[in-house]
């Protein structure tokens, strides 16, 4: 006998719960919870409950345990909404000369009834006093030939507040990516910072991702939530053909191919394999 959706719900969602728990305790994957609790409680129907099996929702693998643990969780969104999908993903592995690396991600992409920007914010932690952090409105235009978006999703909204509060932190340098396509992607109000707090300095940066991080996530968050995610605009169906294309492209060479080539330097390859599965399941769409 079927499921219930609201069993369903439940179900995937106590998986997440307990999934999380075994997960390393972390202040910002606290953060990120908080983030994504939010998102899912302001979402609500407009989210569908997640199908995710349960060996993606919960994973690890390694001979000494605890020392690789994953968790992802996917919801789609609802027919009707302008929601495409909402990803969690939260990955930890011990390193082999001592410390971790732990990401947490957390990504929401709308579909083609809007143009409004996606939600995208990722931390990694290389170190007990150090963190990279990524967190945008996403564009989904070519902002220098659309300067009517800038200014409704960038301009109006004020966000580019957040970007300058955190970068006058003394412990925060700007992050440039190894890769040139990735810096051409992001909004140019976009947190894209690398904070280093110095050796022995780790309640410092939990005072800063407790602190001004986390405010401006959480207000960013509501930007998002009130000015993006229920946008419906009208567009031309090659209009809005070319958006969706071009979401699948930048998600294809950009966001699924860097978990395929760096999630296996993390996790076994048949680990590995199944999770980008799923995962490219959530970029690719129906």
């Amino acid at each position: 006998m079927a499921l219930s959706p609201t069993l369903c719900a439940a179900t995937a969602a106590s998986r997440r719960e307990a999934a999380v728990s075994r997960m390393p305790r972390l202040a910002h994957r606290e953060v990120m919870l908080a983030l994504a609790h939010q998102m899912e409680a302001r979402l609500g129907p407009r989210l569908l409950p997640s199908e995710v099996p349960a060996d993606v929702a919960w994973f690890g693998d390694g001979a000494v345990p605890g020392a690789a643990l994953g968790s992802v969780d996917v919801h789609g969104g609802a027919p009707g909404s302008s929601i495409d999908f909402m990803l969690e993903a939260w990955f930890h592995r011990a390193l082999p000369t001592g410390g971790a690396i732990d990401i947490t991600s957390l990504v929401v992409f709308l579909n083609g009834t809007t143009d409004a920007p996606h939600f995208l914010m990722e931390l990694i932690q290389g170190g007990p006093s150090s963190l990279v952090v990524l967190l945008d409105l996403f564009p989904r235009r070519d902002l220098p030939v659309h300067p009517d978006y800038i200014d409704k999703y960038y301009g109006a909204t004020g966000v580019d507040a957040h970007r300058i509060n955190i970068e006058k932190i003394p412990q925060v340098r700007p992050y440039v990516s190894p890769s040139l396509l990735v810096r051409s992607l992001w909004s140019p109000t976009a947190v894209v910072v690398d904070v280093q707090c110095g050796e022995g300095k780790e309640a410092v940066l939990e005072e800063i991702v407790r602190g001004q991080l986390a405010q401006s996530a959480v207000e960013l968050l509501d930007v998002w939530l009130q000015k993006c995610a229920g946008s419906v605009v009208e567009m031309e169906e090659t209009e809005k053909e070319s958006l969706v294309a071009r979401d699948k492209m930048i998600s294809t060479t950009s966001v699924k191919l860097n978990l395929s080539a760096n999630l296996p330097k993390i996790f076994d390859k048949h680990v590995s394999d199944r999770v980008v599965a799923e995962i490219d399941k959530a970029f690719r769409g129906p």
